[in-house]
């Protein structure tokens, strides 16, 4: 029986129905699968990733990797089965050429000023307390996960925290939310403003509420001018991938780096009001040479 597309002219709400209970059946299999390969290959794994130790090495890579099944679980499996069974393109099949890409590089290179920018303003804004006691808890996780040592450490890093981020929520935001909200709406603006927000709001990280938002409208206009789910994928993991790295001890020592906004993940630098201009201007130069690239490339 082939399922391919046969929910295709399913009504909207049902489709809905459907993506929801696939992302949720699909997030406690995962979980349950992440559990249980912990339970069986880890003396009492199952009660140290429930104890959040996070002072405990094992117990951090534990939790990494519990993570990893989460994200595939919530953000990729069920959101291609979703995509197979109403017929749904999430441009995949357009290439990606060389000129675009490294456009992408330096935009995401930079865009870091302007980020840590936004992202020290955004700190500076208080929240109600239950919230901001919340992002204190998740803040602790990030620290604890980019507590590394070794570059075994870094590449674990890059794969749960770069790779598969990159790909299962561009595939889920860029991907499937902003072009229904087009084809749905008319009005890409609009559509591509709205995925940025709910991109932000759903990581439930308050300090980075105003930087995800700038970055999700860059990779939102990234991926309409390109038509290739491809470039915002490369732009996301260079993004995460860099915040990684810069994280890595030997990198985070860099005094020169952290006043040029390169900073690690879980760390502000005081950007100038200048940096930050200069930042913005640069990435909007970009933006426009990589949107007249894209219509050359169309017409």
């Amino acid at each position: 029986m082939n399922l391919k597309g046969s929910f295709s002219n399913t009504h909207l709400y049902s489709k809905i129905s459907i993506l929801f209970i696939l992302i949720f059946s699909s997030f406690i299999l995962h979980n349950l699968l992440a559990l249980l390969i912990v339970s069986l290959s880890i003396h009492d794994g199952f009660n140290m990733f429930f104890s959040y130790d996070l002072s405990s090495s094992l117990s951090i890579n534990i939790m990494k990797f519990v993570q990893f099944f989460n994200a595939i679980g919530t953000f990729i499996t069920p959101i291609l089965i979703f995509g197979y069974i109403i017929g749904f393109d999430f441009n995949f099949k357009r290439s990606v050429n060389r000129q675009s890409a490294l456009i992408v590089v330096a935009i995401m290179i930079l865009v870091t000023p302007i980020v840590s920018f936004l992202l020290e303003w955004n700190m500076s804004i208080n929240f109600p307390t239950w919230m901001s006691k919340y992002d204190m808890n998740s803040e602790e996780i990030i620290l604890a996960f980019l507590n590394m040592n070794t570059y075994w450490d870094l590449l674990f890093n890059i794969i749960v925290m770069a790779i598969i981020p990159a790909f299962g929520e561009e595939l889920l935001f860029r991907g499937l939310l902003q072009k229904s909200l087009f084809k749905k709406i008319g009005e890409i603006h609009i559509s591509i403003f709205i995925t940025a927000l709910l991109f932000s709001a759903i990581h439930f990280h308050l300090d980075g509420l105003l930087p995800r938002f700038f970055l999700g409208v860059i990779l939102g206009y990234l991926f309409y001018w390109s038509q290739s789910l491809w470039i915002p994928i490369i732009a996301h993991f260079i993004n995460n991938t860099m915040a990684i790295i810069f994280s890595y001890p030997f990198f985070k020592s860099s005094n020169t780096l952290q006043q040029l906004g390169f900073s690690s993940a879980n760390e502000t630098t005081n950007i100038s009001f200048s940096t930050a201009i200069f930042s913005f201007f640069a990435v909007m130069m970009l933006m426009f040479i990589f949107y007249k690239n894209s219509l050359i490339k169309k017409d």
